[in-house]
C-alpha cells in the first residue's frame, strides 16, 4: 500500500494538482536494492528497525538476478549467514566453476522473484524507479558528487571534522525504459523525501557516498599510494598490428572509432580508468529466442578497426589473462565470434574497453548514455557480422543464430536488467582494505565479512600506441596471492564499511567499501557485498537503538549478532583440498544430467553415446572432440545423421555434490520448484575456448562453444 500510494502522488503532482511531497521518516534506510541492499534491509528489520528499500530500477537483486548465474565466492567456504541460505535455497548440485571459484546459483529470473518475497514477507516496503536527487547533510543541501577528481590522482581534500549527519534525502521520479536502461532526465524531480536515523548506500554507485562528505575515490592508485606491487598502470595486454588512423598511416586523419585519444601513464602510475562493464547476457541458439533488436543507426565505417583485423588476420578474438598465478600468463585460443554472455580479454568483446571513465563520478545522463551504448554495441556488432563482407563465414553463421533466451528477461525484450558495475566510487576510511590482506599479511580485528576471489580485473582502455591498437591492462584473473596461507580468504573490518570518524557518523557503505583499487578486484564479489549487507543492517540497528554514531557500535555485541547469524568470520587456515564435480571431466551418467548443462543440446546426447548406454563417458567425449577438430561442419553433418536411440535410465539422479566445508547441499525445506535448469549451462563454459560468444569465462549460454 505505501508504494501504491508513493505513484498515485506523484500521479496527482504531474496533473497539475497541489500535492505534498511524501516524506518519510524511517528508523533505516537502504539505498540501492541489490542483493547486498536486499540482506541489509533484511537484517535491520529483525533487529527491530523501521526500514525502508529505495532501488532505482523495477526489479531487486542487482547482478544476482540480473545477469550472474554463478556465485562467486571464491575458494572455500567463506559464505555463511542468511547470504548462505538465500543464495543456496533450492540448489542441490554445487558444482563449481572455473577451477573451484564459484557456485552455480537457482537463475536469474529465480533470484530476483525470491529477493522479492523475501522483502515483502517481511513487510518492508520499498519504493521502485526512484534514484538520488539531493542529501541533505547537517544544515547544507548536496546535489553533485563532492570530488572531481580521485584521491588518487592528488585532489587535495580537506577531512570533515565536525561529526554531520544526513537528515535526509530526496529522490527523483525516473522510471527505466523498456530495455531497461536508465533514461537521461527525471520525468519528476524531488518526488519523495526520506529522513532516517542511519543510511545504508548498497548502490554499485556509491551515489549517496559521493554527497555524504564522506572521503570516496575510484581509478587506480599508483603502487606507491598504497605500497601495492600490482598497482597503478598495468602493462598493454594485447598490442595488435592494426592501424589506428581513419587514413592509414596518418595521424591527422583521426583515430578510428572506438580508438581513445588518451595518453596512458607510465607503469605503476594513478590514473581515473575503470575496468570494462558488460551485460551478462544469456543466449539462445536454437531459433526460438528473442531477437536481438535490428540497430537503428548503424554505419559500417564504426567498425572498421575490426574489419582491418579481419581482413589482416590479426587475431581479436583468443582471450589472455595471468591465471590464478602471478607472472603466469596463458592464452585460450578462439575462432571468430560475435556475441558473448561476459567480457573477454582482447579487443573483440562485448564493449569497448574505456567507454566508461565517466560512469563512476558521473551523473545519471553520463550513465545512461554509457549503459546505452552497451546495448546498442551488442546489435551493431551481430548486425556486422551478419553482413558486412570482411566477416568470416563462422562469425556470420553465429550471429544469424543468436538471440535472447526466453523467460529470463521477457520484461525488457531479452535484455539484462542490470548493468554489470564492476567498480566504480571506493569510500576512503579508517582502514583500506589493499593488497597486503589478499597477501594475508595483515589481521584486522573487528571481521564483518570475507573475501576469498583472488585479484581479478579487466582491460581498461583501447588506445592507439606507436601506429597500432593497444589493449591497455586487465590481465588478472582470479590471481591468488597468499600462498595458500588462508587458502585465498581475507578479512573485511568494519572500519572499511563506515566512514572515517567525523566525516559522517550516520552512513554505512557495504558495497563501495574502503579498499584500494586492487583489493576491490578481489572482494567485489556479490555474495560478499551480500555478507557485508547484513552486518551493515544489523550495525545500523544497534547505532539507532544506542543513538550512536555508527562508527561507536561496539563491535563484541556486533560479533555476537553476527556469530548467532551464522556468520563465517574467521579465515581458512590452509589449502582445502578440491573436490571433483560432475561433468568437468567430460562425464555424464544420464541424458537428464545432460540436457540440464547443455540446453539446446539436447539431441546431441545420443551422438556422443556412441555405446548407446544412456551415458556419455569421458572417452566417448574425448572422440566427439577429435571429430570436431576434424570436421568444419560437424554439427550440419551430426544434425542430417540419425543417431541410434538413447535408452533413457528412470529414476537416475545427479548424485549430490559437496560444498568446501561444513554447511550441506540442500536446505531443510526448501521448494524444489525454485530449482532451475536455466542456469545450468553456465557449467561447461570453462571449456569454450574458440567459438561464439565474447567471453565465457562464466556464462556462455547455448552457443557451440558451450560444448567445445
Amino acid at each position: 500500500m505505501k508504494t501504491s500510494f508513493i505513484f498515485i502522488a506523484l500521479l496527482t503532482c504531474q496533473n497539475g494538482l497541489a500535492a505534498e511531497v511524501p516524506h518519510h521518516k524511517v528508523d533505516v534506510c537502504v539505498y540501492g536494492g541489490t542483493a547486498s541492499g536486499v540482506m541489509a534491509a533484511l537484517a535491520a528489520e529483525k533487529e527491530g528497525a523501521k526500514v525502508i528499500l529505495i532501488e532505482p530500477s523495477r526489479w531487486l537483486g542487482g547482478m544476482t538476478g540480473g545477469g550472474i548465474n554463478n556465485l562467486d565466492w571464491g575458494k572455500g567456504n567463506t559464505v555463511g549467514g542468511s547470504t548462505y541460505k538465500l543464495l543456496m535455497q533450492g540448489v542441490q548440485v554445487q558444482e563449481q566453476q572455473h577451477g573451484r571459484h564459484a557456485i552455480r546459483g537457482s537463475g536469474n529470473k529465480q533470484y530476483r522473484e525470491r529477493f522479492k518475497k523475501a522483502v515483502e514477507d517481511r513487510g518492508i516496503t520499498v519504493i521502485y524507479e526512484h534514484r538520488l536527487g539531493n542529501v541533505q547533510v547537517g544544515d547544507a543541501t548536496i546535489d553533485a558528487p563532492t570530488r572531481q577528481r580521485p584521491i588518487a590522482m592528488n585532489e587535495s581534500f580537506e577531512e570533515n571534522k565536525k561529526g554531520q549527519s544526513i537528515r535526509s534525502i530526496t529522490l527523483d521520479y525516473a522510471p527505466f525504459d523498456k530495455t531497461g536502461c536508465p533514461i537521461p532526465e527525471p520525468k519528476k524531480r524531488d518526488a519523495i523525501k526520506v529522513s532516517a536515523k542511519v543510511f545504508i548506500d548498497c548502490s554499485y554507485e556509491g551515489d549517496v557516498l559521493g554527497m555524504s562528505g564522506a572521503s570516496y575515490t575510484w581509478g587506480r592508485e599508483s603502487r606507491e599510494h598504497y605500497d601495492e606491487s600490482l598497482a597503478g598502470v598495468r602493462p598493454n595486454l594485447w598490442v595488435h598490428d592494426i592501424d589506428p588512423y581513419i587514413e592509414p598511416g596518418n595521424p591527422e586523419s583521426g583515430l578510428l572509432p572506438f580508438v581513445q585519444d588518451r595518453k596512458i601513464g607510465p607503469l605503476g602510475s594513478a590514473d581515473a580508468l575503470t575496468m570494462g562493464y558488460c551485460f551478462r547476457y544469456e543466449f539462445d541458439m536454437s531459433g526460438k529466442g528473442i531477437p536481438i533488436p535490428e540497430p537503428t543507426n548503424y554505419d559500417p565505417a564504426e567498425f572498421e578497426v575490426y574489419r582491418r583485423a579481419v581482413r589482416d588476420g590479426v587475431d581479436i578474438f583468443t582471450s589472455r589473462k595471468m591465471r590464478t598465478t602471478l607472472n603466469k600468463i596463458t592464452d585460450a585460443k578462439r575462432r571468430p565470434f560475435v556475441g558473448g554472455a561476459n567480457l573477454n580479454r582482447n579487443l573483440m568483446a562485448s564493449t569497448v574497453y574505456g567507454c566508461n571513465d565517466e560512469y563512476p563520478n558521473g551523473d545519471w545522463a553520463t550513465r545512461s548514455r554509457i549503459w546505452k551504448f552497451h546495448q546498442e554495441f551488442l546489435s551493431k556488432i551481430v548486425h556486422f557480422a551478419k553482413t558486412d563482407p570482411s566477416s568470416p563465414k563462422s562469425m556470420k553463421q553465429h550471429a544469424m543464430k543468436i538471440s535472447f533466451r526466453k523467460g529470463v528477461f521477457d520484461e525488457t525484450g531479452g535484455w539484462p536488467s542490470q548493468f554489470y558495475v564492476r567498480q566504480a566510487r571506493r569510500m576512503v576510511s579508517s582502514y583500506v582494505v589493499t593488497q597486503k590482506d589478499i597477501e594475508g599479511k595483515t589481521d584486522p580485528p573487528h571481521t564483518v565479512g570475507l573475501a576469498a576471489y583472488g585479484v581479478d580485473d579487466w582491460p581498461y582502455a583501447v588506445i592507439a600506441q606507436d601506429g597500432k591498437v593497444a589493449v591497455q591492462g586487465g590481465s588478472f584473473s582470479i590471481l591468488y596471492l597468499d600462498g595458500g596461507k588462508y587458502n585465498g580468504s581475507y578479512k573485511i573490518p568494519y572500519e572499511s564499511i563506515v566512514p572515517r570518524k567525523g566525516e559522517c557518523d550516520n552512513l554505512i557503505v557495504p558495497v563501495c567499501v574502503s579498499a584500494s583499487h586492487i583489493a576491490f578486484t578481489s572482494l567485489r564479489m556479490e555474495p560478499v557485498w551480500m555478507v557485508l549487507g547484513e552486518s551493515a543492517g544489523v550495525a545500523a540497528a544497534m547505532a539507532v537503538d544506542a543513538e550512536i554514531p555508527v562508527q561507536d557500535v561496539p563491535y563484541k555485541k556486533l560479533r555476537q549478532k553476527l556469530d548467532d547469524l551464522d556468520q563465517t568470520l574467521d579465515r581458512i587456515q590452509g589449502p582445502i583440498k578440491e573436490q571433483k564435480t560432475q561433468g568437468t571431466s567430460g562425464q555424464w551418467k544420464s541424458q537428464e544430467a545432460w540436457d540440464k548443462q547443455k540446453k539446446g543440446w539436447e539431441w546431441l546426447f545420443p551422438h556422443i553415446d556412441t555405446d548407446s548406454d544412456g551415458q556419455i563417458s569421458a572417452e566417448e567425449y574425448n572422440a566427439f572432440q577429435k571429430y570436431k577438430a576434424k570436421h568444419k561442419n560437424w554439427e550440419d553433418s551430426l544434425r542430417k545423421k540419425k543417431a541410434a536411440p538413447t535408452p533413457r535410465k528412470k529414476g537416475v539422479r545427479t548424485p549430490a555434490g559437496h560444498l568446501l566445508g561444513d554447511k550441506p547441499n540442500i536446505i531443510s525445506g526448501s521448494s524444489q520448484s525454485l530449482i532451475s535448469t536455466e542456469f545450468r549451462r553456465s557449467s561447461f563454459v570453462i571449456y569454450a575456448i574458440s567459438f561464439p560468444s565474447l567471453n565465457l569465462l562464466r556464462v556462455a549460454p547455448l552457443s557451440r562453444s558451450a560444448i567445445t
